[in-house]
């Protein structure tokens, strides 16, 4: 019995947080033996809650609908696991979409209002957790968030240990701030999420923990917060470069391309979207690809230069079309919108005819120096 609990509470400590679910898992699997005799009804019904949680994180909402279904199975009177069950069953359902979010608000608001009689012993201080999280997250998907909910998540982020609980927390409480133009706020909570990722040894987590830092940072619009910005964006980089993380390498790029536009450093910010558009044709990704030249064009118009915007939409499409041989119109389109949509199609138009006239002039000149090189 007392290898079977450790091996279970060890799969409950290990950190989930949003890129370790294969940890967790590993821990999950290395503890299901143990548990195959009657006498460990209890301990298979708290696996099966962390279970719950990692296919929850993966996103396999059946999976985990499927793994609390089956913590009432093993543990039909223990009040608390059916009470977290139904708790984590409404954090799903606030996941798959209006309908099943309205059902567990309900459910919600019931289950705090009974939260009182049961005291915080015996485990309840961990359901009353579960269901401030849940609440919080269910907040966020209001017009505006109600305070009260994260005022909850913040008393909670000060007294909890468990790096799944702070992180998830200090994510709900950036989130809410975000959503009420408060990035200083934002930034707080970010920059505790930052180091709990780290010690948990989750590069991924900690470079997106990284990049919304950067972000919020940004937003605030101060000179020293943006060097703080830089500095979190570096060593993102570092970090997805060490780990070979692509797609998050990628997202770092962008986030730099970003903090350096936002201190008008557009060429600098452009040379990295550069980067990353060349990456991305090396790798034959075409998605990644458009979007990089989609970010680029946006730079170009915010600094002024619709022209450049102009050309490097229509000097991609002709590239990749050239590349592939095929129509890659319809990839394009939403660009070109979005620049008619700053600056008016009249003024669209005027720049295609310009544009145009110049690459003849610059073909014809081209062909002549052909014809009489000296």
């Amino acid at each position: 019995m007392d290898d079977a609990r450790i091996a279970v509470e060890r799969a409950e400590r290990e950190p989930l947080l949003g890129h370790r679910a294969d940890a967790v898992r590993a821990a999950i699997d290395a503890a299901a033996p143990l548990l195959e005799t009657a006498e460990h009804a209890i301990l298979r019904a708290r696996l099966l809650l962390r279970l719950a949680s990692v296919k929850m994180t993966e996103g396999d909402y059946e999976g985990a609908d499927q793994a609390l279904e089956a913590v009432g199975r093993h543990a039909p009177d223990d009040t608390v696991l059916r009470f977290l069950a139904g708790v984590r069953a409404c954090r799903i359902a606030i996941r798959r979409g209006p309908e099943p979010r309205a059902l567990a608000s309900a459910t919600l608001v019931q289950a705090a209002a009974r939260l009182p009689a049961f005291g915080t012993g015996d485990g309840w201080d961990v359901v009353t957790v579960e269901v401030a999280l849940a609440i919080a997250e269910l907040a966020l998907h209001d017009d505006p968030p109600d305070a009260v909910a994260f005022d909850a998540v913040a008393q909670v982020v000060t007294g909890v240990v468990e790096p799944d609980v702070a992180f998830a927390g200090h994510q709900l409480l950036a989130a809410f701030a975000l959503s009420i133009g408060e990035p200083v706020r934002a930034a707080r909570s970010l920059r505790a999420a930052v180091p709990i990722a780290r010690d948990a040894g989750s590069p991924a987590d900690e470079i997106e923990a990284r990049l919304a830092l950067a972000g919020a940072l940004v937003a605030t619009a101060d000179a020293i917060a943006r060097d703080e910005a830089a500095a979190t964006v570096t060593r993102a980089l570092e970090l997805a470069k060490q780990h070979e993380l692509a797609e998050l390498h990628a997202a770092a790029l962008i986030a730099e391309a970003g903090v350096l536009a936002s201190g008008g450093k557009t060429a600098h910010a452009i040379d990295r979207v550069l980067e990353l558009a060349r990456q991305a044709a090396e790798r034959h990704d075409v998605a990644q690809y458009v979007a990089s030249v989609g970010i680029m064009a946006e730079l170009y118009a915010r600094s002024g230069d619709h022209v450049s915007a102009f050309r490097t939409i229509v000097e991609a499409h002709r590239a990749l079309a050239d590349a592939t041989g095929g129509d890659v119109g319809e990839r394009f389109r939403p660009l070109l919108s979005r620049l008619r949509d700053r600056i008016g199609p009249d003024r669209l138009s005027a720049i295609a005819r310009d544009v145009e006239h110049a690459n003849r002039l610059a073909d014809q000149i081209a062909h002549e120096k052909t014809r009489n090189p000296s």
